[in-house]
């Protein structure tokens, strides 16, 4: 039985994927009208934030080179799982504490852009899947 595609389904995946994206680029816009603020707290999250996605960056990518390069093959390897969603909780979390400055709307775009356990990662991944996004016919 083939799947009518659900582009509401899809459209409602895409909001709550990029949700955190918006926010960061108001804190972007706030620190550039307003003048850009400093908060020590929410760039320590986005730090943090920043970290696990360089954590789930590796393992997504750079474990499996490696492994291939030591071994000549990915016989043997065994997948590790990263911290899904971890990455994009701290981006929120660090984005409202540090709202308005630059620094973390940075910071936090770029943890946004390398975690690969975070939304917009898993929007990417899952959006051919018509087990996960349409409805049957």
């Amino acid at each position: 039985m083939s799947r009518s595609p659900s582009y509401v389904r899809r459209g409602v995946g895409v909001v709550i994927a990029f949700g955190p994206v918006v926010l960061l680029v108001a804190s972007l816009v706030s620190a550039l009208t307003r003048g850009n603020e400093h908060h020590t707290s929410g760039l320590a999250v986005l730090l943090f934030a920043l970290l696990i996605g360089a954590l789930n960056f590796h393992l997504s990518f750079v474990r499996g080179l490696l492994y291939r390069r030591a071994t000549g093959s990915l016989d043997g390897y065994r997948h590790v799982s990263g911290l899904p969603m971890v990455g994009t909780l701290l981006v929120v979390i660090g984005t409202l504490l540090g709202f308005g400055s630059a620094v973390c709307a940075a910071i936090g775009l770029l943890a946004i852009g390398i975690d690969t356990g975070g939304l917009v990662w898993f929007l990417i991944a899952t959006w051919k899947d018509s087990s996960l996004w349409d409805r049957p016919a």
